[in-house]
């Protein structure tokens, strides 16, 4: 298939440098109005050994404003990068808003090439290509541009350049030893790519085949392809994705069915009993690699900061990290709401608590109107993909959701009032969101049915009783490390 983008064209010195020089000013004017684009531009350039993709690169470099400009190569994955789920690392190079980034290969070779070597079937191959699809999508929804460009040539092509390689260092036999290997594996690798165009090529992020034939032809079209992309994003040309109400759908209604009245019984010596047994079971973890993530959710004053030291004392510090979840950053703003959760991800056996999480999107975002209303409610497919990430790496994720009573809250409230030592806990947000109540309900329940899945249930604990709610948080925390270590 990819014939097809072969062509004969051969630009001349003097048309070269002349189509060069156009292109030099649009492309720096156009750059500085990026500057103020709100998401970055990621470029995934890969392609054929040989066919000229640093050469590319370095004209984009020559032409424009290098401070605006990131380049990440994903060559070798580190070892933080390989504890850590495959995209870590992608989310982890993004560059901020208005910003180009390449990425050279970006998370196509890896898996082209686990699937020519025969690691991965062709069904596994696949999978990871919708993966790729998904991820490509969930970004350009979002206003990032996504460019994707195959350099291409020709088998004779290739075979001519390597011969040429092997002259200049035929005194270094690893330069000739990977070029007899591209070349061997020239048609998988080709097959593989088609496979790869037909399933991810989309209106979100479509490929730019490019002959690489001739290298003024081939440098010349790259540039045009940058260019035209930034004009498209700048012109407002970048898919849309649509929204479906749920104002007329009612979701079952998961906190009403919650019984309040459970108590504790036996609180210290049960407390002190489950962290005697979660400590060797934490280590245990950490030495055999398993990282856990602990979501916790609920109302203001549910008690989410009690449990979350009461879950300290039983997981040493050094293995622990809390991460209380405020407003975003102006960095963060810049990029994916997802990123700043990808990036907290925790090493292999380390376990990373959000007191607040990702969720805040479908809840708090939503109810004040910081997210439209197209962009939460494609959230939830977001979601569950990312948790889906996680599981797959092994991740132990727990959701857990504390829930109260209205009467409860206030009784909470008014006790922050009164007490010195928490009356930083109480402000005029708290009751302003209580006043919010019904909305809140609405969106935690559809939030339950839309994000309850296999890989990562949500656990609802009734929590009128605190000392009740710290020792089930731990229960469960016990039990699903018992689970996870299969002890």
């Amino acid at each position: 298939m990819f014939k097809q983008f072969q062509t004969d064209i051969k630009m001349s010195k003097d048309e070269y440098e002349k189509r060069l020089l156009e292109l030099r000013t649009e492309l720096i004017r156009t750059q500085y109005k990026f500057k103020d684009y709100k998401r970055p531009m990621i470029l995934v350039l890969t392609g054929l050994d040989g066919a000229g993709k640093g050469d590319m690169v370095n004209a984009l470099a020559d032409v424009m404003d290098s401070r605006l400009l990131e380049v990440a190569t994903f060559w070798q994955e580190t070892d933080e990068e390989a504890e850590r789920p495959y995209y870590f690392r992608f989310w982890n190079s993004m560059p901020m808003g208005g910003k180009l980034g390449v990425y050279f290969n970006g998370w196509y070779e890896r898996t082209i090439r686990k699937y020519i070597d025969g690691d991965d079937t062709e069904n596994i191959f696949l999978d990871k290509m919708k993966n790729a699809e998904k991820f490509e999508k969930m970004l350009a929804l979002d206003g990032t541009v996504i460019v994707k460009a195959w350099a291409h040539i020709s088998k004779k092509e290739q075979k001519k350049r390597h011969e040429k390689l092997a002259n200049k260092f035929d005194n270094v036999p690893e330069i000739t030893e990977r070029a007899n290997w591209y070349y061997a594996k020239y048609d998988k690798i080709v097959a593989s790519a088609e496979m790869a165009y037909k399933t991810t090529h989309t209106e979100f992020a479509p490929w730019e085949i490019i002959d690489c034939s001739d290298k003024r032809y081939s440098q010349i079209r790259f540039l045009q392809i940058i260019l035209d992309s930034m004009k498209k994003a700048l012109e407002d040309k970048m898919p849309k994705g649509g929204t479906t109400p749920t104002d007329l759908i009612t979701f079952p209604d998961v906190l009403g069915s919650t019984d309040l009245n459970k108590t504790a019984e036996n609180y210290k010596d049960e407390l002190k009993e489950l962290v005697t047994d979660i400590k060797p079971l934490a280590w245990e973890a950490y030495e055999k690699g398993i990282s856990s993530m602990l979501v916790f959710e609920g109302w203001d004053a549910a008690g989410k900061g009690g449990c979350i030291r009461r879950l300290l004392r039983a997981v040493d510090l050094r293995l622990s990290k809390v991460i209380s979840i405020a407003a975003p950053t102006q960095e963060e703003l810049s990029r994916h709401y997802l990123w700043r959760f990808w990036r907290q991800v925790p090493r292999a056996g380390y376990m990373s608590i959000f007191d607040r999480s990702w969720y805040g999107r479908v809840l708090v975002e939503r109810i004040e109107g910081y997210a439209k209303p197209e962009e939460w409610f494609r959230s939830y497919d977001e979601i569950n993909d990312f948790e889906e990430h996680l599981a797959e790496r092994g991740v132990m994720l727990i959701k857990f959701f504390l829930h109260i009573s209205s009467e409860e809250q206030l009784a909470r409230f008014e006790q922050r009032e009164d007490i010195p030592w928490k009356q930083h806990k109480i402000t005029e947000e708290d009751y302003r969101n209580r006043d919010r109540t019904p909305e809140y309900i609405d969106a935690y329940n559809e939030m339950f049915f839309k994000t309850n899945t296999k890989n990562a249930p949500w656990v609802v604990i009734p929590a009128n009783d605190k000392k009740y709610a710290r020792l089930e948080v731990l229960k469960t925390v016990n039990k699903t490390l018992e689970k996870m270590l299969k002890i």
